[in-house]
């Protein structure tokens, strides 16, 4: 085969991401000589505000297994970013954030829409440059990628000034194969693993919490091994959410803040992690919401860490150690320990209580007045195949879609903004994942005050024909910021829409649209949603006071303020 003639900094930009395995780009456009050049296999994805496109590729990432990337013009193209790079910093997603920069004449001096990039992004990615030089720009973009997918994942970011991409000459790099994670594995000390199977083996009440990182390494396969060996109850956090098919006889739930009250199928896996005398943590940075604020499970209790980032053992819980990648790890453990025939008297109970909650929830009586949103979760659980995909914004709806949805296989199919939690996720989450897996029927729930970070990416959705199915919970308020002003304060301030028709808005923006304010109207309209061929929005009237069994409602209410 010739070898390509690539005579700038464009091109080989180009050439190298396409060397990598890179086909969409998500952003406005730019940097412009990218654009110009950029090969044809590689899709470019226009969006309607920088950060939106930062989601779609980071939702990308998640269900392809391969690096997202994102484009942005310098300045307020570039602090857009902000926000959606914090959210895939803090859930070690890999992306790869190109941005336009100024003229290396004009730095500091003041030029329109000059910043210091790369110090702008310096906390929420694992590396980034500036790069000046064409010959080097392919070489810098090997690197990035490098970086993104090895060790624990996360964003990096690019910048370039136009010089940069429309000269020449540029020098070759020798790119072997697609980027993707984990890029290497590791392997745990063998003494670490032989000390953890002592502990497993002596303990009465083990469990296992997966993280996040479970799914970083797909080690699906390790984790349902381990957990038949030993007959051990599997709990996730809310990033490790699908780590274990959620209908196997071992899954115990999603822990933490989220699926703290006690209506929640997640109370009883947090009941039976504060009640375990073993708890093995694997892939998970012991954050405060998978926490519940570092009470489940508590302090004192013994842990046995597994994680890829050695920074995050002993972070917050004393701990035996093992650094390494899950899958490894997990494979190193069931290799050593000794089988176990039957599940304990106390797993035995885990499952009953978990059984009989299920029951309770699939016949809960919707009745013919207004619509209970765990109506949604539970139709939901009828129609998703093994391979299809929900995406959640922020607040009410992860709450209620990480406790009630129960996916029938293991894989990342859950997708919410957990790591740093902001509002609008949902909508160009669902469109970047649909992207990644366009044979999956995906799925958004979001609420009314997160679609209206985002509303136009439905007209995204449309420009591209990307068949998603958005269902907006439509209580007129924001919802948690009412309920926790109210809970706090005993009274609330502005926290109430105007009412909004968004399937009248879905149908303006070239979406189809239906309105549903009625359990059967609901029940018809999701089951409708299947085999779409255009973007449809269903917009559902939700009672104001409906909320998830959160931990922040735990407590006894403020006495109102007047």
């Amino acid at each position: 085969m010739a070898t390509k003639n690539i005579k700038t900094g464009a091109e080989a930009v180009s050439d190298a991401l396409v060397k990598l395995g890179v086909t969409h780009i998500f952003g406005m456009d730019t940097p412009e000589p990218l654009y110009v050049d950029l090969d044809p296999s590689i899709r470019p994805i226009t969006i309607h505000d920088e950060r939106a496109g930062a989601v779609m590729a980071d939702a990308f990432a998640r269900v392809s297994g391969r690096v997202g990337v994102c484009g942005a013009i310098r300045g307020p193209g570039a602090t857009n970013l902000v926000s959606g790079l914090a959210e895939a910093y803090s859930t070690s997603t890999p992306v790869l954030a190109l941005v336009n920069d100024v003229a290396t004449p004009n730095l500091d001096r003041n030029p329109i829409q000059g910043i210091d990039h790369i110090r702008l992004f310096e906390q929420m990615t694992k590396w980034g440059r500036r790069v000046d030089a064409p010959e080097r720009t392919a070489e810098y973009v090997a690197h990035a990628m490098r970086v993104a997918t090895t060790g624990r994942p996360g964003p990096v970011v690019l910048s370039f000034p136009d010089s940069a991409l429309v000269n020449g000459p540029v020098n070759p790099v020798e790119i072997l194969e697609p980027s993707t994670y984990p890029r290497v594995r590791m392997a745990a000390d063998p003494e670490s693993i032989a000390a953890a199977a002592k502990q497993i083996e002596a303990a009465e009440r083990p469990i296992v919490i997966a993280g996040g990182g479970l799914h970083l390494s797909q080690g699906y396969a390790e984790l349902q091994a381990l957990a038949e060996r030993r007959q051990l109850p599997i709990a996730t956090t809310p990033l490790g959410k699908g780590a274990i098919a959620e209908v196997h006889p071992l899954a115990a739930g999603v822990v933490g803040a989220y699926t703290a009250g006690q209506d929640a199928r997640g109370w009883i896996a947090n009941q039976a992690v504060r009640e375990a005398d073993l708890v093995v943590l694997v892939g998970t940075k012991t954050d405060s919401i998978a926490t519940n604020d570092w009470t489940i499970p508590s302090r004192g209790q013994r842990i046995i860490h597994i994680d890829i980032d050695p920074v995050e053992l002993g972070r917050t819980y004393a701990a035996l150690e093992i650094a390494a990648d899950a899958k490894l790890a997990l494979g190193q453990l069931c290799g050593t320990l000794a089988p176990r025939a039957e599940p304990s008297a106390w797993t035995s109970e885990l499952q009953a209580k978990i059984a009989a909650w299920q029951a309770d929830f699939e016949n809960f009586e919707t009745g013919d007045g207004e619509i209970d949103p765990r109506q949604i979760y539970r139709t939901l659980n009828e129609l998703l195949g093994e391979d299809d995909i929900v995406a959640t914004d922020a607040s009410y709806s992860s709450a209620w879609g990480m406790d009630l949805l129960r996916y029938k296989t293991a894989g990342r199919k859950f997708l919410a903004p957990r790591g740093f939690a902001g509002l609008g996720w949902g909508v160009p989450a669902a469109i970047g994942a649909k992207f990644a897996k366009p044979d999956s029927a995906v799925y958004c729930v979001t609420g009314d005050g997160g679609f209206g970070y985002v509303a136009m990416e439905m007209e995204t959705a449309a420009r591209y024909n990307v068949p998603i199915c958005v269902i907006v919970l439509n209580n007129g308020i924001l919802g948690f910021q009412q309920h926790y002003e109210m809970h706090r304060f005993g009274k609330t301030m502005e926290t109430t829409f105007t009412p909004v028709n968004y399937a009248d808005l879905a149908r303006t923006l070239n979406c189809d649209g239906v309105r549903v304010s009625t359990p059967a109207e609901l029940e018809t309209a999701l089951r409708k949603s299947q085999n779409l061929t255009r973007p449809l929005l269903i917009d559902v009237v939700v009672p104001p006071a409906e909320k998830p069994p959160i931990a922040t409602f735990a407590s006894a209410p403020a006495e109102a303020r007047h």
